[in-house]
């Protein structure tokens, strides 16, 4: 019994790590990328995008379940949509592909916890996956709402997802890499044992 509650605790706390850094990502990027916003919820960059991949990467379902309850708080409390389906698609479209890619990835490329056996071939093959995956999906549903492609705003979307997964995913492999030759943790816990 105390494994299950131990996962239930583990999975809940990715979910919950995954909104809260969701969720500030998204604050900072309206901070300082506002002015590159092509239209409403179409950005030249948007770092949220890597931490989508990302998520799904190091947390898997978990990391869907939080990005799916982000998506829908903003979509219901911070934008303004004109429709609850445009609100629903937008978010399950923002959950659902990231997730998709990484089961592809994980599939394709034998990837293992913190992300090794991502080379940066890979990296760069897996973010560019998703981030032509999240904008069709988005761009998709909206269709069907609408009957319109944005054609303009699918191009943007794109290259706005994809520069920010790369930069997080560029960032995050590197974290990895410095802890795990440095192993500061390591390091910290023998400074302040000994």
């Amino acid at each position: 019994m105390k494994n299950v509650k131990a996962a239930v605790a583990e999975h809940l706390g990715y979910v919950g790590m995954t909104f809260l850094v969701f969720l500030g990502l998204n604050w900072l990027n309206e901070l300082f990328f506002l002015g590159l916003e092509h239209s409403d919820g179409i950005n030249w960059v948007f770092i949220p995008a890597g931490i989508r991949l990302l998520a799904t990467l190091l947390f898997g379902l978990a990391g869907f379940e939080g990005l799916l309850l982000a998506g829908l708080y903003l979509n219901f409390y911070h934008f303004d949509f004109a429709s609850d389906f445009r609100a629903w698609s937008g978010a399950v479209a923002g959950a659902l592909a990231p997730y998709l890619a990484t089961l592809f990835a994980r599939h394709w490329f034998d990837l293992r916890a913190r992300l090794q056996g991502l080379t940066v071939q890979r990296l760069v093959f897996t973010g560019v996956l998703c981030g032509f995956m999240s904008p069709i999906f988005h761009h998709a549903l909206m269709w069907v709402l609408s009957g319109v492609v944005d054609w303009p705003g699918l191009a943007v979307m794109i290259a706005g997802d994809t520069l920010g997964i790369l930069v997080v995913l560029t960032i995050a492999k590197g974290a990895f890499a410095m802890a795990d030759r440095y192993q500061p943790v390591d390091r910290l816990i023998r400074r302040w044992t000994s």
